[in-house]
């Protein structure tokens, strides 16, 4: 059989859906460390039973659930690369948007230096594609998954960032001055990407990525519990002037900007994702 059968033969016993013939690709290819040419010029010669065996796997693991960052240990955000395993929850290409706005505002303010705390950093990715962009901007990512903090700093060794960008095991929902006092009202930029998946909603979000972990979705009954811990802890972080920048599920804005209000933050709103759906709100602490 040629490379080409294989993969033919291993999408259809494992009733690979069409929309992951790329993802199969890509994480066979990555997993025999091949760049996307190097398997395109080989899908015509034969292929051993070696390679029969890893096709099925891969093809397999991708109809349960697996994300194929989770099969490569890798996953590609913004510009950079970042460690990836399970029980890390896999970036999404929305989230490059606040990495976008962090630096926009941090140029803006034409700051030499920069403070910024990246609160529930999961993966690393925000922190760390903020600090590749921005020379001068130093970063702390506090997360409570001792999994992703470990993969965080494995990422920032590996892009040689581990001077600038630190990340510290720490529970978000608790007393922030355990585990980040040095930054209070030094931050300049607040920027998180929570759990935010309403009780609701749960179990479709869950059924879509069956394997990645539940608790690094869910946000409570109304989907609000970690803004509302972010936002009343924020002024506190923030120096004046400084910005919180939070990626929103739709549905939860009007709570949102409440919730600036109800603490003194300025400026609050809320902006689209490409589909014009609310996902991202900010707001500044008076100067």
């Amino acid at each position: 059989m040629t490379l080409r059968e294989i993969f033919v033969d291993a999408e259809q016993r494992a009733q690979l859906s069409s929309q992951k013939h790329g993802e199969l690709q890509y994480a066979v290819a990555a997993t025999r460390g091949w760049s996307r040419s190097d398997l395109l010029v080989r899908l015509n010669l034969p292929g051993d039973a070696g390679m029969q065996v890893l096709v099925e796997r891969v093809a397999h693991q991708l109809a349960d659930g697996y994300p194929a960052e989770y099969l490569t240990g890798q996953a590609a955000f913004c510009d950079i690369v970042l460690r990836m395993r399970e029980g890390v929850l896999v970036p999404r290409p929305e989230t490059e948007r606040l990495v976008q706005m962090a630096e926009d505002f941090i140029v803006r303010e034409d700051l030499s230096s920069a403070v910024a705390l990246d609160v529930c950093s999961g993966s690393g990715a925000i922190a760390l594609a903020l600090a590749a962009r921005l020379p001068q901007v130093s970063v702390m990512g506090m997360e409570l998954d001792p999994v992703s903090v470990s993969c965080s700093r494995e990422s920032a060794l590996d892009m040689g960032l581990s001077e600038r960008v630190r990340f510290v095991q720490g529970n978000v929902l608790a007393a922030w001055g355990l585990t980040v006092a040095e930054f209070r009202s030094h931050a300049d930029v607040i920027v998180s990407n929570p759990p935010y998946v309403c009780g609701q909603r749960l179990a479709a979000a869950h059924a879509s990525s069956p394997v990645e972990p539940v608790r690094a979705l869910y946000g409570g009954t109304s989907g609000m519990v970690f803004y509302k811990r972010i936002i009343a802890q924020a002024c506190d972080w923030l120096r004046p002037g400084g910005l919180l920048l939070l990626e929103i599920d739709d549905g939860l804005e009007q709570g949102i900007l409440g919730q600036f209000k109800r603490y003194g933050l300025q400026g609050g709103r809320w902006s689209p994702d490409l589909r014009g759906l609310p996902r991202y709100a900010e707001a500044h602490r008076a100067t």
